[in-house]
């Protein structure tokens, strides 16, 4: 349960070697730079680093453009689960870095793209524009004037489509017969919808306009505005904007088809390169952390310890360009925190991280975790039917995937979960609910059945809720006996025995009362046990106000501190959760096998019935439990435990590293 240890180191650097001196230590991967430059006047060096950093950022704006535009048009797509698992192709250094020093090739192609994108951008805006215009010409195909009549008119006659209410039509017809003495043509078409609007197309002399926009305003007609450039019927323009339409919906086609043809390959290249950028910017960053002058960078790292001869190795290279020393970290300085735990238990590590970092020098929780929460998870999703099928789809996972370090621990703890959901399946006697017993084709593995099944929580509930609290108890005691190991390890022995010490023994002799009070334990132990809750308390009462200035203060304090019992009891009883979710799959799974040997005697249809509820019922079941099932013990890892002792006000280790997207470099 130790955090690795974490030694601090300056570095100066000469800028002739600045770059090689940067990639080793990327290479590496267990350098965190720690920021030194806020406040600091950059030198020459700092300027040319930022001028750098700058085209770096622009080329992976560039970088990215490129996916976005092309990523529609890739054939050879990763799978989707590959994909969603972070599966990425492997690609050795030496191709890595072959790929992505072309930087004439880089830049043409994302001028290309450019290029082609602006011309497929144009041409699709050009199509929205005309096919609205079609529309448009569709509701006016029936007019047999030219539309030309309706723009611009000719020197003596002008006129105006308009959208006009049928409720109105007639009395319009009225009035441009009365008002116009005769001196206009008009004609009602049937609009787009039929029964409420009517297109009116009206010609009148040209002097005459005003009178007509005077009559259209007074029955408020929408007037449709014409282009200029529609010359002929609306029916020959209409036909006009097909075929020009044709024309360019074939041009963009043929801009799609070249995108399609060149995406894999432009995305390949572009892709590598932008890992390669990613790394050069991360580079960048780490050194502008340090310290500038004119020549050199001064750099303060910190680095495990067991990696610092690896570091030093890297500037011995350089001796004669760059000084590297061990120094001693500044007081109240905060040491970054890298988990370090065995093979068995690290997969853990991301959990404990998503409650927070632990603080340098303090426990990590994850090893001393690890049995519980297997244990609890095993107990909540407590069937082996479940856990065979888990455990096989999540190996599955762990062989065919090649997955990122988190999601692989993540896997690699529910594989394990699930292994202990299988033996305590076994135990318990829930394969699928009671399908063992339930089917009558199961008989043959009864008797195996029968001598692996050591709990019946089903119809002996009380056992199992004991185990739970039994179990609930020795967690929360240890989780205490960790905080007074922190105590007593960082010279607070008075606190560990007065504040932990304390409640260890008053609970613990609580515990023993009970238990030789029920005859659970010998009778010979009675006074034992008094004697230990009475000493427990008597410590409790006498320390835990010592804060305080006056006697009376510390007494009632003291006094109020035992009402805490109420707490840890809370806590313990927390732990009934794990009774209860173990009983809910296996109820879950007995009400499907009950309906199933309800459906299979039907008619025909029943055993095909039956079959798809057994499988539809318990991959829901599945499903379901699964998630109360790794929520709960997590939650009493980070609520009834976590609590007694745990300090999360770490900094994450962020060491200098070689992070990709798209690639896996594989030396």
């Amino acid at each position: 349960m130790a955090l690795a240890k974490m030694c601090k180191a300056r570095a100066a650097v000469h800028k002739s070697v600045l770059t090689e001196v940067t990639q080793k230590l990327q290479n590496l991967g267990c350098c965190q730079f720690a920021s030194k430059s806020e406040g600091i006047k950059d030198g020459a060096v700092a300027q040319n680093i930022r001028t750098a950093l700058k085209l770096i950022e622009e080329r992976i704006a560039d970088a990215k453009f490129v996916c976005r535009v092309l990523e529609p048009y890739e054939q050879n797509k990763a799978g989707g689960m590959a994909k969603m698992l972070g599966d990425m192709p492997e690609v050795s250094s030496k191709k890595f870095y072959a790929a992505t020093t072309n930087e004439h090739k880089f830049a043409n192609q994302v001028a290309w793209l450019r290029k082609k994108e602006k011309e497929s951008t144009d041409l699709r805006s050009e199509l929205a524009k005309l096919k609205a215009q079609v529309v448009q010409l569709s509701a006016l195909e029936k007019i047999e004037y030219p539309l030309e009549l309706f723009s611009a008119g000719t020197e003596e006659i002008s006129g105006s489509i308009y959208a006009v209410p049928s409720n109105v039509s007639d009395a319009l017809e009225t009035a441009l017969d009365e008002r116009f003495d005769g001196m206009v043509e008009f004609k009602r078409y049937a609009g787009e919808d039929k029964e409420s609007q009517l297109i009116f197309a009206v010609l009148c002399r040209r002097c005459d306009l005003e009178k007509l926009r005077e009559t259209a305003s007074e029955f408020s007609l929408t007037k449709i505005e014409i282009a200029r450039e529609f010359t002929d019927t609306a029916l020959v323009e209409k036909a006009k904007l097909e075929a020009k339409i044709s024309i360019l919906e074939k041009q963009d086609a043929k801009i799609s088809e070249e995108l399609s043809e060149k995406a894999d390959e432009v995305l390949g290249f572009i892709r590598i390169a932008s890992d390669f950028l990613a790394i050069r910017r991360d580079r960048a960053l780490a050194i502008l952390e340090g310290e500038p002058t004119e020549n050199i960078y001064i750099w303060d790292l910190w680095i495990p310890r067991d990696r610092f001869k690896d570091v030093e190795a890297v500037f011995k290279e350089y001796e004669d360009t760059t000084d590297f020393a061990e120094i001693e970290p500044e007081e109240g300085e905060t040491v970054p925190t890298l988990l370090k735990n065995p093979g068995w238990s690290n997969s853990l590590e991301p959990l404990t991280l998503m409650y927070g970092t632990p603080t340098y020098g303090a426990v990590d929780p994850t090893t001393v975790m690890a049995p519980f929460f297997f244990l609890f998870l095993g107990m909540c999703f407590g069937d082996a039917g479940y856990g065979l099928i888990l455990s096989a789809l999540f190996g599955y996972y762990l062989v065919r995937y090649k997955l990122s370090p988190t999601l692989r621990k993540f896997f690699i703890m529910l594989f394990v979960g699930m292994v202990c959901t299988v033996i305590f399946g076994a135990i318990s006697g829930s394969f699928f609910g009671d399908a063992i017993t339930a089917f009558g084709f199961m008989k043959p593995v009864v008797p195996l059945a029968r001598k692996l099944q050591l709990l019946d929580p089903m119809n002996d509930p009380m056992t199992l809720l004991t185990i739970s609290l039994i179990l609930g108890f020795i967690q929360v005691i240890f989780g205490i006996c960790l905080a007074f190991y922190m105590n007593w390890k960082n010279g607070e022995k008075f606190a560990a025995i007065a504040d932990q010490g304390g409640w260890i023994i008053f609970l613990v002799g609580l515990v023993m009362v009970g238990l030789t009070m029920s005859g659970k334990l010998p009778a010979s132990l009675a006074l034992v046990s008094k004697l230990l809750a009475t000493g427990g308390a008597l410590l409790l009462f006498l320390t835990q106000g010592r804060d305080k200035p006056s006697i009376f203060g510390k007494a009632f304090s003291g006094l109020m501190s035992l009402y805490n019992v109420t707490g840890y009891l809370g806590d313990v009883l927390s732990y009934s959760r794990l009774l209860a979710l173990g009983l809910g799959s296996a109820a879950v799974g007995l009400v499907i096998n009950l309906l199933c040997n309800l459906i299979a005697p039907t008619h025909f249809v029943g055993v095909p019935l039956a079959i798809a509820l057994f499988v539809f019922g318990h991959s829901f079941s599945i499903a379901v439990n699964l998630l109360g099932a790794f929520i709960h013990p997590l939650r009493l890892q980070y609520v009834e435990f976590f609590g007694k002792f745990y300090d999360a006000n770490g900094m994450d280790f962020k060491p200098l590293r070689k992070e990709t997207q798209f690639a896996k470099i594989t030396d």
